[in-house]
């Protein structure tokens, strides 16, 4: 019996997923190999009225591109472009954050409850030759959906910490729309 139970805790144990915090105040899953190599490369674009305000591609091989707005993007304001690596770990815990998203996914057409004019985006995950795209709303208010949003707002927070660390490799100065 004693036998049994301590091989039960064993597996338990080693099945376990550890959360760890990232330093950005969210709690991230345990780095996984396997999860990482399901994926070939991770991307996000958030929009407001049609305009990227944000976006990111994280490849397998730890390459990181980030664009950002700094501004309005009807008003002047400038574009900052950022590409660098992160370690296989990092790219792990993002891979591992993609592979809890909810599945089958959430649809952002389905909310009951839906606030107009805030940012939506897309995911993109690639897998070998599969490609999803997830599309996303941050103006459905409804609690599953929000659960949603705060896992993909835990996506951007961890790339946004890796790019908070490192200045532009590039600036425009872009003029604002008449």
């Amino acid at each position: 019996m004693v036998r049994t139970f301590l091989l039960v805790a064993v597996l338990l144990t080693a099945c376990s997923v550890e959360a760890k915090e990232d330093g950005v105040g969210k709690a991230q899953l345990a780095p996984s190999t396997a999860v990482a190599q399901d994926y070939g490369a991770i991307a996000f674009e958030i929009k407001s009225w049609g305009h990227v305000i944000r976006g990111w591609n994280v490849s397998a091989d730890g390459t990181v591109r980030h664009v950002k707005i700094d501004g309005s993007p009807f008003a002047d304001h400038r574009v900052e472009h950022r590409e660098f690596a992160v370690d296989a770990a990092a790219y792990a815990r993002l891979a591992a954050l993609a592979a809890a998203l909810p599945s089958p996914r959430l649809d952002r057409n389905q909310c009951e409850e839906r606030a107009t004019d805030l940012p939506y985006g897309t995911l993109h995950l690639s897998r070998g030759k599969q490609q999803e795209e997830i599309a996303f709303d941050s103006g459905c208010l409804d609690a599953p959906y929000q659960a949603f949003m705060d896992q993909l707002m835990g996506m951007d927070e961890l790339v946004g910490g890796w790019v908070g660390q490192r200045p532009a490799d590039s600036v425009e100065e872009v003029s604002g729309r008449s």
